[in-house]
């Protein structure tokens, strides 16, 4: 699925155990907790995946804390879909990165984590690496 107005896409690995969430360019906020509702809204995180990766290393994030627990609330408040599910965020720049690990510590319900690399991300969700 590629949504245009997004700039962002996604596509399901690892026998549709792990859904990878690519963005690219400047994503706004708004545009980012959009995708997440639509993704939840049409049923698009299945119960047996075990992992989501975000991939953000070709894009520039346009947020601030409080829109990451405002992304926190919403992860939260489904527990029916993300409990139990790692949350991987992939960036390569250091001003993306800040979010993941806010988002880290503002959490004990979920396992969300960031990463330098791709790879990494998928060790860690597939129990490679702790």
């Amino acid at each position: 699925m590629l949504c245009r107005r997004m700039k962002q896409k996604i596509e399901y690995i690892e026998d549709n155990t792990i859904l990878v969430r690519r963005g690219q360019g400047k994503l706004e906020f708004s545009e980012l907790y959009d995708f997440w509702v639509d993704l939840i809204e049409n049923d698009r995180i299945d119960p047996k995946i075990k992992g989501i990766i975000n991939d953000l290393q070709n894009a520039e994030l346009v947020m601030n804390m409080a829109d990451v627990k405002k992304l926190i609330s919403l992860f939260e408040a489904h527990p029916d879909i993300f409990g139990g599910k790692k949350i991987a965020v992939v960036a390569d720049s250091h001003k993306n990165i800040v979010f993941p690990m806010m988002g880290q510590k503002l959490t004990s319900k979920m396992q969300v984590r960031p990463f330098s690399t791709f790879s990494a991300s998928l060790d860690w969700i597939l129990d490679l690496i702790d």
